[in-house]
């Protein structure tokens, strides 16, 4: 018995290790997320509205007159999202209210500015940026909502 007690302290050791280590290693990664979210910005960072209109002006081909008026509309909305997410005073559903229609109302105004063709492009850019973020949310959104959130399922 006196052989098997310096073997059970050594496994509780190297067990307490790596504990310790897993434990440290929550501790380092923890910072990374709460730190980004921390720096007084919202849960993501805003778009620059120059690098959407350079964007929008490459995959559109818009001309020097639509890219500047388009990069003035979107300037203007960062400033009113920046607003509307900054007001306290309103309810978390208003405040998606509001920021979905600051959304609608730039999107109208950029639909404004397009050709009949570029209207179409747009709308297809829109249709696909929303198609690849309900694919990236749908998975954890699903499985923690309901077991009915495979409307793909339906028609197979």
């Amino acid at each position: 018995m006196n052989k098997l007690a310096p073997r059970f302290v050594l496994l509780g050791l190297a067990f307490g290790a790596m504990t310790l280590t897993s434990a440290a290693f929550a501790q380092d990664n923890a910072p990374a997320t709460s730190g980004s979210s921390s720096s007084s910005a919202p849960q993501h960072a805003a778009p620059d509205p120059q690098k959407q209109a350079a964007r929008l002006t490459r995959k559109l081909g818009l001309s020097s007159d639509q890219s500047a008026k388009i990069t003035g509309i979107l300037q203007d909305r960062q400033q009113q999202l920046a607003a509307a997410r900054g007001d306290s005073t309103l309810a978390p559903q208003d405040r998606r209210a509001k920021v979905r229609s600051i959304q609608q109302s730039t999107d109208a105004q950029i639909n404004a500015m397009l050709t009949p063709a570029q209207q179409t492009q747009y709308a297809t850019m829109k249709q696909n940026m929303k198609n690849r973020w309900q694919n990236k949310h749908a998975a954890p959104a699903s499985s923690s909502s309901s077991s009915g959130g495979g409307s793909d399922n339906d028609s197979n």
